[in-house]
């Protein structure tokens, strides 16, 4: 009996010895295969546009994996039109440029590399005129030119772009950036999230303040109009309910978020009345490092607004004038820092990508929820359809086919429609059935499919879409 059990272990050791070797032999084949296998470097999207308006272009290169080692890549400018290079002249860039060559350094483990091409101060638009830059071949054996290899930069002030691929940043798995995208000038420009957490409505005779959803900042009302009167005993167990997610609908957190839809009447904060004792102080909740909870009253100023904020244990407060611009949606306020640049000229965005908390119900009561991946469009203007593939496919859309179309004009009209799962234990992926149609704000209409979730090394917050001007 003995001599068995021994020969069974035998076996055993030997079949385990066998596996692992052969699960080392597999890995060590994929590291060889891997690391012999070059980089590939594409641009994202081959064309930008320089214009009065939009006076900065950001443009990204990406790897097909991530970078082994550290290196520098060199765009070569092939043609500068009549343009002079400076950024007292007509452009620059950043970095910048010497000798006509853009040098661009990376480190091991990087997956994109992004410069700028801007505007100078005395660039005067009267024609198109095209500047072009060329990947140049790398002499490192491990990296290759790939398909997308040159980037043609148009300055124009009628430039609208017939189509193109963009990669979408938001900023990789923990999503820190809002980005904003403008379909007809290809630009891309994106803001920390955690830069801002109040908007301020900017349309003359309305009065009404959004939450920084992207940021989860939630604001919940007191039934108090003075600061000053307000400690901290007033917030005793706040903590557990200003949450998102928080998953408990009794505790009634929906309400102390804004509405999904961008419907400001349905803001968490509500409208801000003309009589200064209707406007309550509301707790502020904030994620982020050091951003702690803030107590705040907004009043009407005129046409404008007053801010008044404090830390909730502050027995004085602070006081900011806010001003409206109608060139913007929305005059933005950090708690710590004041004015904040957020959101484009609001003729020059048509969709936003990032993290954004919401209003989600599955028929019950809501509960505040955050969801990755989730794009909001520009209230100004653009309006949005979905489309069917066994409808229309999206090679065969046309004109023609712009009529019979219902837009929705919802800021969340496209939302998380474009791509399935991502929640607990579900892992996201893109719809394939379907397709999106964007109006923007100066009439154009463009058809817009989604070719991946992830970038391309499979890392979330890197979608790409691919999209064309139908009209």
């Amino acid at each position: 009996m003995i001599n068995k059990m021994n020969m069974i272990k035998l076996r055993l050791n030997k079949l385990l010895f066998m596996g692992i070797t052969a699960l080392l032999f597999a890995a060590c084949s994929d590291d060889d295969e891997s690391s012999s296998t070059p980089v590939a470097i594409n641009f994202t999207n081959t064309e930008a546009s320089i214009s009065s308006a939009n006076t900065s272009s950001e443009v990204s290169l990406t790897f097909s994996r991530p970078a082994s080692s550290d290196g520098t890549l060199a765009l070569v400018l092939t043609e500068g039109g009549s343009l002079t290079y400076g950024s007292e002249n007509d452009y620059y860039t950043t970095p910048e440029m010497s000798d006509g060559v853009l040098e661009l350094p990376f480190s091991a483990g990087d997956e994109r590399v992004t410069f700028s091409v801007s505007a100078g101060a005395s660039l005067n638009i009267e024609q198109d005129i095209t500047i072009t830059f060329e990947l140049r071949a790398p002499t490192d054996a491990l990296i290759e030119v790939g398909s997308n290899s040159t980037l043609s930069v148009t300055f124009s002030e009628n430039f609208v772009a017939t189509g193109g691929t963009i990669e979408l940043n938001g900023g990789g798995e923990e999503f820190p950036n809002q980005a904003f995208i403008d379909l007809g000038k290809l630009t891309q420009s994106t803001v920390d999230k955690y830069t801002w957490d109040l908007g301020f409505y900017t349309k003359a005779g309305e009065f009404y303040v959004i939450l920084n959803s992207s940021a989860t900042v939630m604001a919940r009302p007191l039934d108090k109009n003075d600061l000053t009167a307000v400690t901290a005993e007033d917030t005793l167990g706040f903590g557990a309910e200003m949450r998102v997610p928080q998953y408990d609908p009794s505790v009634g957190a929906a309400s102390w978020i804004d509405a999904t839809d961008g419907d400001l009447a349905n803001t968490a904060i509500g409208e801000v009345s003309s009589q200064d004792s209707d406007n309550k102080v509301f707790i502020i909740k904030r994620d982020g490092d050091q951003r702690n909870w803030k107590k705040i009253r907004v009043l009407r100023n005129g046409d404008n607004y007053t801010l008044q904020y404090a830390d909730i244990t502050s027995t004085d407060f602070s006081t900011i004038e806010v001003a409206k611009d109608d060139n913007y949606n929305f005059s933005f306020i950090d708690l710590d820092n004041g004015a904040a640049s957020v959101e484009p000229v609001k003729t020059q965005w048509d969709i936003m990508y990032g993290y954004y908390s919401v209003r989600y119900s599955t028929g019950g009561p809501a509960i505040p929820y955050g969801f990755k991946d989730y794009i909001i469009i520009n209230r100004n203007g653009v309006s949005v359809a979905m489309v069917m593939n066994n409808e229309t496919s999206f090679e065969e859309f046309s004109t023609s086919h712009v009529a019979g179309l219902e837009f929705n004009t919802a800021i969340n009209a496209m939302g998380s429609e474009w791509r399935d799962g991502g929640g607990p234990g579900s892992a996201p992926s893109l719809f394939e059935d379907r397709y999106f149609v964007i109006a923007d704000t100066e009439g154009n209409v463009f058809k817009l499919k989604f070719n991946r979730l992830a970038s391309t090394t499979g890392e979330r917050g890197y979608p790409e879409f691919t999209f064309e001007l139908v009209k």
